[in-house]
């Protein structure tokens, strides 16, 4: 690639490194050979500088790592080349198309591993059924996003799921800063990219009113969009409703739409039965993992596409209208933009990489493992003590303190503070 990508590549990746102390500061916690000594990682990932950060951390814990693009439209062709530069690391890239993803994804599983860092759960599922796995046995996985969580509880639940995986996304910390902020800011960064619209006064329909769809809401709000949320559940709709914002199915909302943003985790969302009801110049934009939120291969299918902004891409329906496809129907946040910012990506890395030692760490004496006994095959959440580490170290990084119990508060709530004395001025909140 041009020397000026690399130089690019090297500076954005230094910046990243200045803004993930979490990460980046691991290391330094341990001794050489490090207690990831001996141990692959197989690892589906967006190739961002950001990941850069988490594989120099986890080689500075002792891993070799193997790699793969979760979204090739997301691989910085730089930061891939840095990659590649790193002892012990080694990067497997497909075609941009699926056919080279599955390839790639195999690529990197048929090798096997000990440890799996992946988003969608294909690399999990495609490790644990690779035929050298029983030659490398498979400690376990870090998940993290909540569609291949989803996968790989459906998997536990037929019985499939041999490994224990633990979710990232069901840490406190990581969907506060991923989910909430992270989803919301760079997917609103994508959106003012691609299509360079006045969000104020527009209508904006968010598909799924999870972490993610609060996140997105929130900021099309702030910008004056009128929000509109389509749910399937109950108790997210009513949530919705709660903070505001108008919720209706989407085959009404869709007329009204002139941007429509899906971020359910779940497939058709928007079909050709909503489409064709849609408004003309309706903007379609996907924030979930997977390409199948918005029936991609239908509108194809009514035509050539007019390409009018980078990443944008026109289409004429049979009904009349045209309606804008933006990055493919590709999670949208990276397909057209840079994704989380590394600010975000340091809580959800430094929950990555503790969770990794959680389950893979080796006794520097016998390479035994020792922190596996404990977690069966399944899904698991992030254990509360990772999730409140980290959460105390974002605090420190960002120089905000906390109070400390007192002994007496502590005795009180051990023991809900007995009966109470008459006369006291004690809240009883119901």
């Amino acid at each position: 690639m041009p020397a000026s990508g690399r130089v690019e590549a090297i500076g954005r990746i230094a910046s990243a490194r200045r803004d993930m102390p979490l990460v980046a500061g691991m290391p330094s916690c341990h001794p050489a050979p490090g207690p990831l000594s001996g141990r692959v990682i197989a690892a589906c990932v967006h190739l961002t500088p950001e990941t850069v950060v988490l594989v120099e951390t986890l080689r500075g814990l002792g891993a070799r790592l193997r790699l793969c693009a979760a979204n090739p439209l997301s691989t910085q062709d730089g930061v891939a080349s840095h990659l590649r530069r790193l002892p012990g690391v080694e990067v497997i890239l497909g075609t941009a198309d699926w056919d080279g993803y599955r390839w790639a994804v195999e690529e990197v599983a048929s090798q096997g591993a000990d440890l799996v860092i992946d988003d969608g759960a294909d690399l999990i599922l495609a490790v644990q059924a690779s035929p050298d796995h029983a030659g490398r046995p498979l400690l376990g996985a870090c998940e993290s996003t909540s569609t291949g969580a989803l996968r790989l509880q459906a998997a536990q639940d037929s019985g499939s799921l041999g490994v224990p995986v633990f979710a990232i996304t069901r840490s406190a910390a990581k969907r506060l800063y991923d989910d909430l902020h992270g989803t919301g800011q760079s997917v609103l960064d994508a959106l003012l990219r691609t299509t360079n619209l006045l969000l104020a006064g527009r209508v904006a329909v968010v598909a799924g009113y999870g972490t993610c769809g609060r996140g997105i809401a929130s900021r099309l709000r702030a910008l004056g969009a009128q929000v509109v949320v389509t749910e399937i559940s109950p108790q997210a709709a009513l949530e919705a409703s709660l903070d505001g914002l108008a919720v209706r199915p989407m085959a009404e909302a869709i007329g009204d739409a002139d941007l429509v943003v899906t971020a359910t985790g779940s497939r058709d969302v928007l079909t050709e039965q909503h489409l064709i009801r849609a408004k003309n110049g309706v903007i379609l934009a996907n924030a979930g993992h997977f390409d199948v939120e918005i029936d991609v291969d239908w509108l194809r299918g009514t035509g050539p596409g007019t390409a009018v902004r980078p990443g944008l891409v026109s289409y004429s329906l049979p009904s009349g209208q045209d309606v804008l496809l933006a990055a493919e129907g590709r999670v949208v946040n990276l397909a057209a933009a840079e994704g989380h910012p590394p600010a975000v990506m340091d809580v959800t890395f430094a929950t990555v990489a503790l969770c990794l030692l959680e389950l893979g760490a080796a006794d520097p004496k016998t390479s035994a493992t020792t922190g596996l006994q404990h977690y069966s095959a399944g899904v698991h959440s992030v254990p509360a003590h990772i999730d409140t580490t980290v959460a105390r170290l974002a605090l420190v990084h960002a120089g905000v303190a906390l109070d400390v119990p007192t002994n007496a508060q502590q005795a009180y709530l051990r023991t809900w503070g007995g009966p109470v004395r008459a006369g006291t001025n004690r809240d009883h909140a119901e």
